[in-house]
Formats: structure tokens, C-alpha cells, sequence
């Protein structure tokens, strides 16, 4: 039997970053923390522990702490969740440690009863964060793409197009191009953000026949 039979497992971004050493795990870090911290800074101002400090403060350091152990992203992978649910599960636990370990230095005080009984908020505010912050590394990921290939009017036209609602004809005449030419340029830009887009959710450890659904689900709770 060929060996290629069987098609060889699929490795996310993820794990082949993880794979390659210090650099790698470096980039994940970062693109944890420019995706996530919206999603964690929602939640944290949603639930009991808001009064404990500066939001900012208090996911920086989770952050710190969080991934700088070597097994903790593994035992996400090895979890089956979704990473910004995994994400907040372990910084409802580091809020809960700090808490215990302020209460032994006698620094923490109780929280007021209308706080203390405050809900957490619902998952499409979590998910309605997640997705803005993903449009936005998107974005930036697909204009720096667009800029290094000379092509910055491609993002543009795609933006003003579908932002905007600008007709390609005018936005031809603006760039200088037929409304023909504008359409395609738009549709360039287009399928790199969808790429992009599709590329992030899959980080995020969506399945690959889940994450169109994904997509759409996160987008319309942007619009909610």
C-alpha cells in the first residue's frame, strides 16, 4: 500500500510555531495577546472582579503568567475547546488565585453585594469582541499584504466598495482604472481577507469543515 494513502494530519499555524522553538512560541504570545485581550477585557469588566484593578493591568498580567508555562497551550490542544474560551476559563482561575493570595496579604477587600452578584457576560458579547478583534489583525495583516506587493488601492477599493458602498465606477474614476478593473482589484483584496479571516479562525481550533459556519456566526454577531 502507497504510504500516501492516508493523508497525512493537518498541522495548524498553532503547532507548527510551538514545533519550532523559542521564535515560535514568541509568535504565538503575540498573536495571542493582540487577538484575545478584547475578548478578556469584556469579560473581566463584565463579571465580579472589575473593581481589582486596571483591565489592562490585570491581562497583561495573566498574560505574563499564563503563557509563560511551557504546558499550557499544550493542554489546550489537547482540550477539544475553542482557544477564547480556553483563554477565559484560565483567566477566571488566575483572577481566583490572585484573589486567594491578596486575601491572605490582607490587601483585597470584599466587594459590594450588587457587584459580587453581577453576571458574567453572555457568550455572543465574547464572541462579538473575538470577531472585531479578528477583522481588525485581519485587516492589517491583508493592507500590509497589499502595501508589500504594491497593490495598496486593492484594500482600499475592497474597503470603500463594501464599507462604503461606493459603486466601482466611481471608484475606477478615483483610482483611475475601468469599473471592470476596480471589481477584479476589489475581489484580490477580497479573497486574501477571507483567507486571512479563515486562516485566524482556525487558530482559534475550529474544525476545518466548521470554520465558514464560524465565520458567519462571528460576523453576524458583530452586526447584532
Amino acid at each position: 500500500m502507497k504510504r500516501d494513502v492516508f493523508p497525512k494530519t493537518q498541522r495548524t499555524w498553532i503547532d507548527e510555531q510551538l514545533e519550532g522553538g523559542e521564535g515560535g512560541r514568541s509568535s504565538v504570545n503575540r498573536h495571542i495577546m493582540h487577538v484575545y485581550a478584547s475578548c478578556l477585557r469584556v469579560w473581566f469588566l463584565g463579571s465580579s472582579y472589575r473593581g481589582k484593578g486596571d483591565a489592562e493591568d490585570v491581562i497583561r498580567g495573566f498574560f505574563a503568567d499564563r503563557l509563560a508555562r511551557e504546558d499550557f497551550l499544550d493542554r489546550w490542544r489537547a482540550s477539544d475547546k475553542r482557544l477564547r474560551h480556553w483563554l477565559i476559563n484560565a483567566f477566571h482561575f488566575y483572577l481566583k488565585e490572585q484573589r486567594r493570595a491578596s486575601h491572605r496579604q490582607k490587601r483585597w477587600h470584599a466587594l459590594p453585594e450588587e457587584i459580587e452578584s453581577s453576571s458574567e457576560p453572555p457568550a455572543r458579547v465574547i464572541d462579538r469582541a473575538f470577531a472585531e478583534s479578528l477583522v481588525q489583525e485581519a485587516s492589517e495583516k491583508v493592507l500590509n499584504v497589499c502595501r508589500s506587493k504594491g497593490q495598496e488601492s486593492y484594500w482600499k477599493i475592497f474597503l470603500e466598495h463594501h464599507v462604503e458602498r461606493i459603486p466601482y465606477r466611481d471608484l475606477g474614476a478615483r483610482f483611475g482604472v475601468s469599473a471592470e478593473k476596480a471589481a477584479v482589484m476589489a475581489r484580490t483584496a477580497e479573497r486574501r481577507f477571507i483567507r486571512t479571516l479563515r486562516e485566524f479562525v482556525g487558530r482559534d481550533g475550529t474544525k476545518a469543515d466548521e470554520i465558514d459556519r464560524e465565520i458567519q456566526a462571528l460576523l453576524e454577531s458583530i452586526g447584532e
